[in-house]
């Protein structure tokens, strides 16, 4: 019966010199990548559209990752299957307050699925957002679906993914 049985050096001795020799060559091929190949990607590049109609379409084609990273850290099982351009003409909200120190309104509406499923369903998402100081951030949201009421939707995950987008693209702290 053989108990601690150990192989002897000469077998480990190979092994300790191929990873070695594989890491100076992944070393070396990463030292040589042409410049053309360093360039900043487009994640380094993200930046805040200058004008509200520009910002809510990035946003729009954004979204859907976003948000289907969102429902994946939150263990949700349903996916965004696409987001409709935006809608940007404002609904009245107080009549006796100037415009320009209302939120900007966006209007998406939303094909979804469960996960692994084939049903789809549709809800609307109407979206406040405002300019800050430090870029512009979601002050609220709702959602409806069919003919019901809409629902204040402000903690969810819509709401998760509107801010996330917001702060990657348009607060100046997280610009590179």
């Amino acid at each position: 019966m053989m108990t601690n049985y150990r192989p002897p050096k000469r077998w480990l001795y190979p092994i300790g010199k191929l990873s070695k020799l594989a890491a100076t060559i992944a070393l070396a091929a990463f030292a040589y990548i042409p410049s053309s190949a360093k360039a900043e990607t487009y994640i380094n590049n993200r930046t805040c559209p200058a004008d509200f109609p520009s910002l809510s379409k990035a946003l729009a084609k954004d979204l859907p990752d976003y948000l289907n990273r969102v429902y994946s850290r939150l263990r949700i099982k349903r996916e965004v299957m696409t987001i409709s351009q935006p809608e940007l003409e404002p609904l009245p909200l107080a009549p006796d307050q100037a415009s320009d120190r209302l939120p900007q309104q966006i209007f998406l509406s939303i094909l979804e699925r469960q996960t692994g499923k084939t049903a789809t369903s549709q809800r609307a998402y109407w979206l406040f957002v405002v300019p800050t100081s430090n870029g512009w951030r979601l002050a609220i949201a709702f959602m409806r679906i069919g003919q019901a009421p809409p629902v204040d939707v402000s903690d969810a995950a819509i709401a998760d993914a509107t801010n996330k987008w917001l702060r990657d693209y348009c607060d100046p702290r997280y610009q590179r």
